[in-house]
């Protein structure tokens, strides 16, 4: 039970809002008033209210009866009129994240519908505030994944060596200091600064015991992918800077050079980088070599061939099939659900590519 205590009731929240406190860089409650006054108008207006509370209404419309979100619809109207004055007071604190136990046997652990809301919120204001270099790719509006993988493509073919890798459970694995130090040289106002550092430096309980997280950002919750691309800002900035090809999907980080020695200074980067961060790159996850000999990016395998698929990729793929049959395989018409999921599987991965279709198991038509 390590990092486990007794629920003591209604000091849980008291405390960790004394600890954002303490660890809020205090230098920044001091800068422009106007500043801290502008984000937090964003914050607390209504458009972004709403749209936040949309957002977690879609998300959660398929809860159970019993589920807080229920409630929040109910009450919206009175709802939307506290958080409003909480927030603009300084003294909205995050609740206790509950964890539970799906029938895989994966815990998952849930904000409540409130906090959700107030993330999202908070993802929505600071995305235009937090600069994410052009080479983030995942973030909103940039292409995605397969604005990813076509980059990618374009530009093997004018270089020789690659080197790909991504760290090492990258979301467990930043710290809230260090990426709390780093928001706070983006973000002047300190109630902000607080609620960034309650979402980072979280709760969770199960069955009356809590655990208090002491580093990593949690899966699901709609400010981490922002926090993500945001942590390894500093490498990407550092390699976009030498003459080499740089992109990056969250922690995936793939980098072509025209020659070996363009190639260890990207690579030296990297480590550098990685070391300032208290990060590791994944040993299993990473690739240094000549580009013909090809390579595994983002589920598609490069080289001097077409593009194609990549094994593992490929392998999810039959596990999933295998599991939709034992799933599905005694109803009448389980074969219609299994072709429906193969196709849509092909349509995904061929969408806005031009894959070569030998690198998979079936024909196109299922």
């Amino acid at each position: 039970m390590d990092g486990w205590r007794n629920f003591l009731p209604g000091t849980a929240d008291t405390e960790r809002t004394r600890r954002a406190m303490l660890h809020t860089p205090t230098t920044h409650f001091r800068r422009k008033r106007s500043d801290s006054a502008a984000l937090m108008e964003k914050l607390t207006c209504d458009a972004v209210l709403d749209r936040a509370y949309a957002w977690v209404c879609e998300r959660r419309k398929d809860h159970g009866h019993n589920a807080c979100v229920w409630d929040l619809r109910f009450r919206w109207s009175l709802e939307k009129v506290q958080l409003r004055r909480d927030l603009a007071g300084g003294v909205y604190c995050l609740s206790l994240m509950s964890r539970y136990v799906r029938q895989s046997g994966e815990e998952i652990e849930l904000w409540s519908a409130r906090d959700s809301l107030v993330l999202k919120a908070l993802a929505l204001v600071l995305g235009p505030v937090l600069t994410i270099p052009g080479s983030c790719l995942h973030v909103k509006g940039r292409g995605g994944l397969k604005g990813a993988v076509r980059a990618v493509r374009q530009a093997v073919g004018k270089n020789t060596f690659v080197c790909r890798t991504d760290v090492r459970a990258y979301y467990a694995s930043i710290g809230h200091v260090k990426l709390q130090s780093l928001l706070a040289d983006s973000v002047r106002d300190g109630r902000v600064l607080s609620l960034l550092w309650q979402s980072m430096r979280r709760c969770s309980e199960r069955g009356g015991w809590i655990r208090e997280h002491t580093r990593g950002i949690p899966l699901g919750s709609p400010l981490s992918p922002l926090l993500g691309a945001f942590f390894l800002r500093e490498v990407d900035r550092a390699l976009e800077d030498q003459r080499v090809f740089y992109v990056r999907y969250m922690d995936d980080l793939l980098v072509l050079s025209p020659t070996r020695r363009l190639l260890r200074e990207a690579v030296k980067t990297i480590n550098r980088g990685f070391a300032q961060l208290d990060v590791q790159k994944h040993p299993g996850k990473t690739f240094v070599g000549r580009i013909n000999k090809g390579f595994d990016f983002l589920g598609y395998r490069f080289g001097e061939g077409p593009l194609g698929l990549a094994e593992k990729t490929i392998d999810n793929f039959l596990e999933k099939c295998s599991r939709l049959y034992e799933q599905k395989g005694h109803l009448p018409r389980w074969e219609v659900a299994l072709e429906s999921y193969c196709k849509r599987w092909w349509r995904w991965c061929t969408a806005g590519l031009a894959l070569e279709t030998s690198s998979v198991p079936f024909s196109t038509g299922c």
